[in-house]
């Protein structure tokens, strides 16, 4: 049961869905299915960063790797960047270990159905669409 306080918030943020006219892309079953999807990459999960609606920073998000608790409530989210890239740091000397999987999350973010697109070294997952936005889904 949600509170007086959370019913007002969710009424605000449907209100500045439609004042916006933003399109929604993401519905809360495709978002749990990409959260289920990167909880099962034990070995290769990788880090994410996220936008939300009404979010009023000039500096990109932080990178964060947990899936499980840290994701926001998919309503507010306006983008969900992932960075398929892993750098493991081997000391002074030796260079950093580079293990690039931008291919295997494309092939299944592709295979469920999940829209995104590249946005330079990183996968966007687009929770909503601003009006004349042109976004090229992968």
């Amino acid at each position: 049961m949600d509170t007086e306080d959370q019913l007002k918030d969710r009424r605000r943020l449907e209100r500045y869905i439609i004042s916006e006219s933003l399109i929604k892309v993401m519905n809360n079953t495709k978002w749990e299915k990409l959260r289920t999807l990167m909880l099962e990459e034990t070995e290769r999960k990788p880090v994410w960063r996220v936008r939300c609606l009404r979010d009023k920073r000039e500096v990109e998000p932080q990178w964060d790797g947990d899936w499980y608790y840290h994701l926001p409530e998919y309503k507010y989210i306006e983008w969900l960047e992932i960075y398929p890239i892993n750098k493991e740091h081997r000391g002074n000397v030796l260079p950093d270990k580079v293990t690039d999987k931008t291919e295997y999350y494309i092939s299944l973010l592709k295979s469920n159905c999940i829209p995104f697109s590249i946005e330079g070294e990183s996968l966007r997952v687009w929770g909503y669409q601003w009006p004349n936005q042109e976004i090229e889904f992968v």
